[in-house]
């Protein structure tokens, strides 16, 4: 059994000393990115700007190393659509796994759209993965490319496909959810089933996938409420790796394609403290 969630929000927290967490460390608020991990952006509930916070967050990485955002979804999402404003390659991510059919995939970066910010993205369409592949697959061949991925999962988190990547303790995982009640009242039911998956045995307070998961409140209209994110601060703080806003942008908003330097400099900021607290 993993943690008793029941018991964690009534327990005081302490944010250090944190046994058995996965991951490289603590998050920072430094400017300065150290090596990339791998991320997953996972959706705590419908509607959590999944795509958005993948592509805010690959296009801070693309600043430092060869980005890549990648669709994890179930059956192909809007992640190129919305992101590739410089080219949108017709190559899907099951054509470039399957390459020439020698079991082997085709150039990554010759598959790639293209971002303006320089992050390449790979998009899926409906169908499935080649055979006996799954996004384990998908992560060797994009590392062995020597890209960083950033995954948009979308939601739900329990889909089959994202197990490969929530299993790998160098996937640095990110839930996001919009800045409302219910969306933070639904975040307990995901956290409760991340540690009754994958969490071990004798993990205490702040360890394992749950105390490796970044949380980032997207604010979706104007006006950047901060409760939600005083009561998660006030609840999680050593339970979870970190709580983060990202506050509200009229570009994306609009929901039209996301242009890195078109967003506020307090979006790319935001964004770029998740990504130093992550791969620290």
């Amino acid at each position: 059994m993993g943690q008793d969630w029941s018991r964690w929000l009534d327990e005081a927290s302490a944010a250090d000393d944190r046994p058995g967490a996965r991951g490289r460390g603590q998050a920072g608020d430094g400017d300065e990115l150290l090596p990339p991990r791998p991320v997953l952006v996972v959706g705590g509930c419908g509607g959590a700007g999944t795509t958005t916070t993948a592509l805010g967050l690959a296009g801070e990485l693309g600043s430092e190393v060869a980005a890549v955002a990648v669709d994890a979804t179930a059956a192909g999402g809007d992640l190129a659509l919305r992101g590739a404003d410089e080219h949108l390659s017709p190559i899907s991510l099951q054509q470039w796994l399957h390459g020439r059919g020698d079991g082997e995939p085709a150039p990554l970066k010759e598959c790639l759209s293209q971002a303006s910010s320089g992050i390449g993205l790979l998009w899926r369409d409906a169908s499935p993965l080649r055979r006996r592949a799954s996004y384990l697959t998908v992560s060797r061949a994009v590392a062995e490319a020597g890209w960083t991925p950033v995954y948009d999962g979308g939601s739900p988190i329990a889909g089959r496909q994202l197990r490969p990547l929530l299993e790998d303790d160098e996937v640095a995982l990110v839930l996001a959810i919009p800045a409302r009640a219910d969306a933070a009242n639904r975040l307990r039911v995901t956290l409760e089933w991340l540690d009754d998956e994958f969490g071990g045995q004798v993990e205490g307070q702040g360890g394992g996938i749950v105390g490796d998961t970044t949380v980032v409140i997207s604010h979706q209209l104007p006006g950047n409420d901060s409760r939600v994110a005083d009561h998660l601060r006030e609840h999680l703080t050593g339970w979870v790796r970190d709580i983060r806003e990202v506050p509200y942008d009229s570009h994306l908003a609009r929901g039209e394609l996301v242009r890195h330097n078109e967003l506020d400099v307090e979006t790319r900021r935001a964004y770029r403290a998740v990504v130093t607290g992550m791969t620290s």
